[in-house]
C-alpha cells in the first residue's frame, strides 16, 4: 500500500496543467464577455458632472446627451480610484436597448484577454509535453537528431542566400 505523500504530488502533476488551461480558456471567454458587452453599447458620449453626492464623492450627476438626443441627468456610482468634481468632463456609455449607462472605465477587457491567453497556450503547452511524456517519450529525446535537422537547415539557409 502507498502512502499518501507519493502519489499526491504525481496527481497535481498530471492535473496542474490541464487546470491551467481550463482557467486560462475561462479567463479569455470572461474577457471576450466583457469586449461583447462594451461593443453592444451605443458609443461614448460626453458628459459633464453637475453634482457629487455623500460616501466622499463615490457618486457623481451627470448631464450628457443620449444617442436618442435627448439631454439626461443621471447618478453614477464610481470606483475609478479618483475623486470626480463638479464641472469635470467625463465619458459615458449608454446602452439603448437596456436603458442602462454608466461611466465608462477604459478598456477593461484587453487585460483578461491576454493574460487568459498566455495562461491556455502554457497550459496547452504543458498538457501536450506532459501527455507525451505520460506515454513514454522521452523529453530529452535524441539531441543529436534535432542537431542534425538544424544543421540541414542551416545549410539549405546558406545555400538560398
Amino acid at each position: 500500500m502507498t502512502s499518501s505523500k507519493s502519489w499526491l504530488p504525481e496527481a497535481a502533476l498530471l492535473w496542474l496543467p490541464l487546470l491551467v488551461l481550463v482557467g486560462g480558456l475561462a479567463v479569455v471567454w470572461t474577457g471576450a464577455a466583457m469586449a461583447a458587452d462594451v461593443n453592444r453599447s451605443a458609443g461614448l458620449f460626453p458628459g459633464r458632472v453637475v453634482t457629487t453626492g455623500g460616501r466622499e464623492h463615490q457618486t457623481a450627476d451627470v448631464e450628457y446627451t443620449g444617442p436618442d438626443g435627448v439631454r439626461r441627468t443621471e447618478t453614477f456610482e464610481h470606483h475609478q480610484g479618483r475623486v470626480i468634481v463638479p464641472g469635470r468632463r467625463v465619458q459615458i456609455r449608454v446602452w439603448p436597448d437596456e436603458r442602462r449607462a454608466e461611466l465608462d472605465d477604459g478598456d477593461k477587457h484587453t487585460g483578461p484577454i491576454v493574460a487568459g491567453s498566455l495562461l491556455a497556450l502554457l497550459g496547452a503547452g504543458a498538457t501536450v509535453l506532459l501527455f507525451l511524456w505520460h506515454h513514454g517519450m522521452r523529453l530529452d529525446l535524441q539531441v543529436e537528431k534535432w542537431q542534425a535537422r538544424f544543421d540541414v537547415c542551416l545549410w539549405w539557409l546558406s545555400r538560398w542566400r
